[in-house]
């Protein structure tokens, strides 16, 4: 069971996530500018604590080797916001004397052999020495995979001092007795205020706070909601099943309960046996249906949640909640649809079984068990609709046009750390070095080196503007675009096409004419027909002052994912711009198995520098990642639909033998007066055709009702796809066919004499 429980922190319900907003554009971001922060933090009283962080996956350097890690830089406050306290050690202060940092007992045990032995030594950061004060518990790991905190080194007004750059993750702890009104009222006041001392930069802009448990698990909710949806469906559909075969055991024990109520049996005392069967039966389908869920637990549990599309903050396991509610559930579904066939089994009357000899004694459930096959049929029919709906749009997920190659490709995640501007030119220089290495390893065809390979951890975006237009104070009145900075041959490494002009080259370097390359989109979206080459660009990645003249123009790619349609892109050599130089991705196209390279490429980079921190991965599994969302729906809605059919025509197998054996007679009565084999045939699959007939009609207005709820999911096509619908339909009169056939077949082999003794 994938669990939404409150997070494991003390009082985890007063803590909110702060995010920037702009009311009128509807428009909310889950980050914050220095200043504004700052701003907030001084103005609010509504907080016991608040803190920043920013960070992501970074090189550390510690005594004996590199390594990456999640490493994220906070303030003092920040442990003070979650109310935890140190396994060992203490948290950084505002007044520590050294920088300071604290670790995961996990990054403890792993580099210094246990927590206290981590008390006291060093790592390094970009150049930068921490000392350990601290190790964290072992089940704290905010923000998701984060194994290293180091205290922020300038307050950001300091270090990043412009309102429009979000830079910044804020989380505060309400103070005791606030209510999230009373919050958002005040964030709304903090909003207005700034919008009145800085009407250009905060134009429109506002805060609002979401709690964290929100804003952790929100996006993933819609798909869990979904998947819960269809697992109820399919519990229905499985009662149902059940419903059918109580009913029907119930018609064979017809002389039974009818001898029972005539010797003095009550049909209380009826009902409760057959309850009370139905129950025992419950209970042992939902004992093993819980040792299938731990064993299929356990394989989820074991599958990052990445690769499922669930954040780490999600919890993943079987709990005695879980347990109950699985056989709470079970014994429900038994007395629920238990309780008709229990009745209808008391209320047998032996003089009527006598003289209707059983066969008729059944006809009175008929009604009931048509009914019970036709929703199977209806939900079966949903369920299988959706999950069609979402195979197709998984299909063209996976087959749409990314602008570049992702077979044979390694990608190294590499951070040289650097300090100085002489380090990240250093940086830049050693790369160079890495790229020709590489170059002549066997197997390797191309090598370039970038910051921001498509679906990758690396990454910027921005503002920039053309030729002498400046930029404007507010960021919606300039053009946007994703910033990729790369070396020479990284596009047609990629397989990117370039289109017009030229690629960078070795020649363009820190000290040479700044140029840039421009996606399609830029070209169409800010220069209208005319041709971009030689034009100037500026951006504010890091020399918002440096006019750039554009030497080239090439395709467009989808940057992060294949469901996100290609946006501008400005590319810049890596060279110009070394403090984003250091911490790149390298990519690599091979003519052998991309992971066959790890092995000789770590070994090459330990030779060259071992304090560079690597870790590898291939372009098709760091594309799977960004599809990983709508493959686990395709996949968990496929095997719901299957076993939804499953049942569905084990309900209609079961209806149409009764049906065939019930109307056995009057099948001998007419093969005796002359009708053929396939005359019976075709009456016992009318009647299935028409339950199916039924059942899909149903089915096909409650997809169409549906269809809202799954249109968010889709890629590429409607919910109302008529490919879908038609295939689905097919497939079910397929195997409704093959459901009636074998009850048919039998039929139509009856021996009339043998028949009409029976009767």
């Amino acid at each position: 069971m994938v669990c939404f429980c409150a997070l494991p922190y003390p009082s985890a319900g007063r803590i909110v996530a702060i995010n920037t907003s702009w009311p009128q554009q509807a428009k909310i971001i889950p980050r914050v500018t220095g200043p504004d922060i700052v701003d907030v933090r001084s103005g609010a009283d509504v907080f016991d604590h608040l803190s920043f962080y920013y960070g992501g996956e970074v090189g550390v350097q510690l005594p004996t080797h590199a390594e990456f890690v999640g490493t994220m830089w906070t303030t003092p406050e920040f442990f003070s916001v979650f109310g935890i306290t140190p396994s060992y050690g203490r948290f950084f202060q505002k007044d520590d004397a050294k920088r300071s940092a604290v670790v995961s007992l996990a990054f403890a045990m792993r580099n210094f052999g246990s927590g206290p032995g981590a008390l006291g030594k060093a790592l390094h950061i970009e150049g930068v020495e921490y000392d350990i004060v601290g190790v964290v518990p072992a089940s704290f790991h905010f923000p998701d995979q984060t194994q290293v905190w180091p205290a922020i080194p300038n307050e950001p007004e300091a270090a990043w001092s412009h309102r429009t750059a979000f830079n910044y993750h804020a989380v505060a702890s309400l103070k005791s007795g606030t209510s999230l009104q009373t919050m958002d009222a005040v964030l709304r006041t903090i909003g207005a205020r700034l919008q009145k001392a800085y009407p250009d930069e905060n134009k429109d802009k506002t805060f609002v706070a979401i709690p964290l448990h929100e804003q952790l698990v929100g996006s993933t909710r819609t798909t869990l909601y979904f998947l819960m949806g269809a697992v109820s469906l399919l519990l229905l559909i499985a009662c149902a099943n059940v419903a059918n075969l109580l009913l029907a055991r119930a018609t064979t024990r017809a002389r039974e309960m009818a001898m029972r109520s005539a010797l003095g049996a009550r049909r209380s005392a009826i009902v409760r046996q057959l309850l009370v069967e139905s129950g025992v039966l419950a209970l042992i389908g939902g004992m093993l249906g819980l040792l299938i869920a731990y064993a299929v637990t356990a394989l989820l549990a074991n599958t990052t949640p990445k690769r499922l599309g669930l954040p780490q903050a999600v919890d993943i396991h079987l709990s005695w909640p879980v347990f109950g509610f699985a056989i709470g559930m079970s014994l429900i579904a038994s007395l629920l649809f238990g309780v008709s066939p229990a009745w209808k089994a008391s209320k047998t009357d032996l003089n009527e079984v006598l003289k209707a000899g059983g066969g008729a004694v059944a006809g009175s459930s008929n009604r009931l068990r048509n009914v019970l096959v036709v929703s199977q049929i209806a939900l079966s029919f949903v369920l299988a609709i959706g999950a069609g709906l979402l195979f197709r749009s998984f299909l063209a997920l996976t087959s749409v046009d990314l602008g570049f190659r992702t077979d044979s490709m390694l990608v190294m995640y590499a951070h040289d750390p650097a300090h100085s501007l002489e380090d990240y030119l250093a940086a830049g220089r050693f790369f160079e070095t890495v790229t020709a290495n590489l170059h002549q390893m066997p197997g390797v065809k191309s090598v370039a080196v970038a910051m921001g390979v498509p679906t990758g951890n690396y990454g910027s975006n921005g503002d920039y503007s053309i030729d002498s237009d400046d930029f404007r104070d507010h960021p919606n009145d300039n053009p946007h675009a994703d910033f990729t900075l790369s070396s020479p041959g990284y596009f047609s490494t990629m397989g990117i096409p370039l289109l017009r002009g030229r690629d960078f080259t070795t020649a363009d370097r820190y000290d040479s004419p700044f140029v840039a390359i421009i996606s399609e989109s830029v070209a169409r979206q800010s220069f209208l027909g005319r041709d971009p080459i030689g034009h100037t660009i500026q951006c504010g990645l890091d020399a918002s002052q440096k006019w750039m003249t554009i030497v080239g123009i090439v395709a467009d790619v989808r940057q992060d994912s294949p469901a996100v349609k290609p946006g501008p892109t400005l590319y810049m050599p890596l060279l110009q711009h070394p403090f984003y130089g250091n911490e790149v991705q390298v990519v690599a196209r091979s003519s052998v198995t991309a992971t066959s390279l790890i092995d000789p490429v770590r070994t090459k980079m330990l030779a060259l520098n071992p304090e560079v921190a690597t870790r590898f991965t291939t372009m098709e599994a760091m594309l799977s990642d960004t599809i990983a969302t709508p493959r686990l729906r395709m996949f968990l809605a496929s095997a719901f639909a299957v076993l939804a059919l499953l049942l569905a025509l084990t309900g209609m197998y079961g209806v149409m033998s009764y049906v065939a054996a019930q109307r056995a007679p009057e099948f001998g009565v007419r093969v005796a007066l002359g009708a053929s084999s396939r005359h019976v045939i075709l009456v016992v699959l009318r009647q299935a055709a028409v339950l199916a007939a039924i059942g899909v009609a149903i089915g096909f207005i409650l997809a169409a009702a549906s269809g809202k709820v799954i249109s968010s999911m889709l890629f590429g096509l409607k919910a109302s796809d008529a490919a879908t619908y038609a295939a689905v339909l097919l497939a079910l009169t397929v195997f409704v066919v093959l459901a009636a056939a074998i009850p048919a077949w039998r039929a139509s082999r009856i021996d009339p004499m043998v028949a009409l003794r029976y009767e």
